[in-house]
């Protein structure tokens, strides 16, 4: 049992809360009865930095960090969002002529999710502002949450429950935390990141990863690890139907920092990103079907799965593990969105994202999670020389399924977007040292 180090010095790793008051929620822009605490129908967003956005009194609804809650049962869902990053229309990079001469479109733009400056940034904390706040107004009080060893979210989950101010008076959710990591086979384990996450949680076990676990499976597992008295399991990833607003979010973000580079006078008509646990690719699935845009959404999966896994998890065992995933994940998301009136959701929205917007690659993992061979990585150091760093696990492998589509000239004419995932800040300095 490793002891929490009270005397860690986490200031500085996060924005000030001035600064965070001064963000928006995009999609209010889109659907303006959503910051509107006296619209009917539909949710109200209840941004938890503002003094008006108590949850002393509601009524909640749904498993805890993934519930609404209500001030009476006949009353309009609320939903708590914190902002945790600042949004600045510089995400959006445009790589250098050395590297676009070799992919064959009509443009290309990164939405940039990295930060050189604050280890909570982009991706992970889309999620966690919708995710945190609604494990603070559901009591919690012990947490577990498993993933690999190399996991991004553990990472940034465990500082995350630190660092994050939920109130606009400095109180973050500070839950006591433990976690569950999965070795990564073929992979060698960082023990400097490995140390970093003693320090930051109660409790880290490490686990074999000898059998294929996934899904409630690796959850159940990972369970007779914990704590006893832990009270809520965090999903892998940090995904579930409420951590997908983050990315619906995302969308309506990207058509305002567009608009303000005057970069492109229409949307993408591909978009490539990373695909694991499910919520990033499936918030931007109904991101671009709330805009209404023709971008079609390739989703590049991170691994797969057994046929028995498959059958197991997600009952679709013909379909590749995280397509399965994907689909799991969308029909419940979609079932609670239209059960709490989210605005701009069509009923045909499952039909319309699966046969118009999501195109699927589940080739593009191997040759195994987290392994890359040679010409991925001669491709990372170029790109990291034009100023954009990507991970073996997830950005890597849908870069490889850009470069594979632009040679079978399907980008061709087309503008094409990447939606970097990995946030590269350098977390060994700084943390060790607060953390002694």
């Amino acid at each position: 049992m490793l002891t929490l180090a009270p005397a860690a010095d986490l200031a500085g790793l996060a924005p000030s809360s001035t600064a965070l008051k001064s963000q928006s929620l995009a999609l209010g822009r889109l659907f303006p009865a959503l910051l509107d605490p006296d619209a009917k129908g539909g949710p109200f967003i209840a941004n938890t930095l503002f003094s008006e956005a108590s949850f002393a009194g509601h009524i909640r609804q749904g498993e805890p960090g993934n519930s609404v809650f209500l001030r009476r049962p006949d009353a309009r869902a609320i939903i708590p969002w914190t902002p945790v990053f600042i949004r600045e229309t510089n995400h959006l990079l445009q790589l250098p002529s050395s590297v676009t001469r070799h992919i064959d479109c009509s443009d290309l733009l990164v939405m940039n999710e990295s930060s050189a400056r604050y280890p909570v940034f982009g991706n992970k904390a889309r999620k966690y502002e919708f995710l945190l706040p609604n494990l603070k107004w559901s009591g919690a009080k012990r947490l577990g949450t498993i993933g690999a060893i190399s996991s991004n979210h553990a990472l940034q989950f465990a500082l995350a429950n630190r660092v994050v101010d939920l109130t606009g008076d400095g109180q973050p959710l500070n839950c006591v935390l433990d976690l569950v990591l999965f070795e990564v086979p073929g992979a060698a384990t960082d023990m400097a990141r490995l140390a970093i996450l003693q320090g930051l949680v109660e409790h880290v076990a490490i686990a074999k990863n000898d059998v294929e676990l996934a899904g409630e499976a690796s959850q159940e597992y990972a369970r007779s690890w914990l704590h006893p008295d832990t009270d809520i399991l965090v999903p892998p990833g940090g995904s579930n139907e409420v951590s997908v607003l983050g990315h619906m979010n995302a969308v309506a973000e990207l058509a305002q920092f567009l608009d303000a580079a005057q970069a492109w006078s229409a949307p993408p008509d591909v978009m490539f990103v990373p695909m694991g646990s499910g919520s990033t690719v499936l918030g931007l699935l109904l991101g671009v079907h709330l805009m209404g845009w023709k971008t079609k959404v390739v989703g590049v999966a991170d691994q797969d799965k057994s046929y028995l896994t498959r059958w197991l998890v997600n009952r679709q065992p013909s379909l590749p593990f995280v397509e399965g995933n994907v689909a799991k994940l969308a029909r419940s998301t979609v079932e609670w969105l239209q059960k709490i009136h989210f605005p701009g959701i069509s009923p045909d929205v499952l039909r319309v994202m699966q046969d118009e917007i999501f195109v699927p690659d589940s080739a593009s993992w191997q040759p195994g999670y987290g392994l890359v061979d040679g010409t991925d990585v001669a491709w990372a150091n170029e790109l990291k020389e034009a100023g954009l760093s990507l991970d073996p696990v997830f950005t890597l492998k849908a870069w490889r399924s850009l470069l594979t589509m632009s040679k079978a000239g399907a980008l061709k004419n087309k503008k094409v977007l990447f939606w970097n995932t990995y946030n590269s800040f350098d977390h060994m300095p700084s943390l060790l040292s607060s953390l002694g």
